[in-house]
């Protein structure tokens, strides 16, 4: 359950946190405090804060990260974000592109009772509009087998899986040529150091920036079986 005195501001800080984390090493502060969109000074005083809680392991100029605590306390609130998520576009219609910006409001008034009762009203969906897993009560989060769509090579079948970068214009852009998860994809070419990687998708093809594909994940057609991975949380993030 999460404290009933944490304020938007700290949940908000313990979700980003969790996302930047990669095998439990320390974030950077100023990263942090970029994502957040806080002024350093104001980051370093929420910092000292969430460490005297408890949930954070905070040195200056070393960096930061979550204990096992704040750990699982940014899951429960990612599981109300993702929840949230697909309410809004379930329920009330609203297109994937913009919800994530609505679920990160909605996220932090959800109290158990009502994530409880959304959840069953829901019909207990395992990932948000995106792909991405919703986790579960109980704090664990099952991945699939997937990877970056920029580690593919030329030739290689692959089906979506999930978006993990929820940025509207992204999203926009992604739907306009086809790129949604569940969508078949074929690497026509791949060009070298970086380069774009053009895609066929269905009748057509489209070229796609490496920066981009590494931020769709997909699931190769040589490992078509539900291989998932469970991560609870304590365990380190694969996000």
């Amino acid at each position: 359950m999460i404290d009933k005195d944490l304020g938007e501001k700290i949940e908000e800080c313990l979700e980003i946190l969790f996302r930047l984390e990669k095998n439990q090493k320390r974030v950077k502060t100023t990263e942090l405090a970029k994502k957040l969109g806080s002024p350093l000074s104001s980051m370093t005083v929420l910092l000292q804060r969430l460490s005297k809680m408890g949930l954070v392991y905070y040195e200056p100029y070393k960096g930061v990260r979550l204990t096992d605590k704040g750990r699982k306390v940014a899951i429960k609130i990612i599981r109300r974000h993702r929840l949230s998520e697909r309410f809004l576009t379930d329920i009330l219609g609203l297109d994937w592109c913009e919800v994530h910006e609505h679920a990160c409001k909605l996220e932090h008034a959800i109290t158990d009772k009502v994530e409880e009762k959304l959840n069953e009203k829901l019909g207990g969906p395992t990932v948000c509009p995106h792909g991405n897993p919703i986790p579960t009560p109980s704090g664990e989060i099952i991945f699939e087998e997937d990877i970056p769509l920029s580690e593919l090579q030329p030739a290689e079948e692959a089906i979506i899986t999930r978006i993990i970068d929820e940025n509207p214009a992204l999203l926009r852009r992604l739907i306009a040529i086809g790129i949604l998860p569940g969508v078949k994809i074929t690497v026509k070419e791949k060009s070298p150091l970086g380069g774009a990687l053009v895609l066929k998708i269905g009748d057509y093809e489209v070229a796609l920036g490496r920066d981009v594909a590494s931020k769709i994940c997909v699931k190769t057609s040589t490992a078509p079986h539900r291989h998932r991975h469970r991560m609870r949380h304590g365990a380190k993030s694969r996000k």
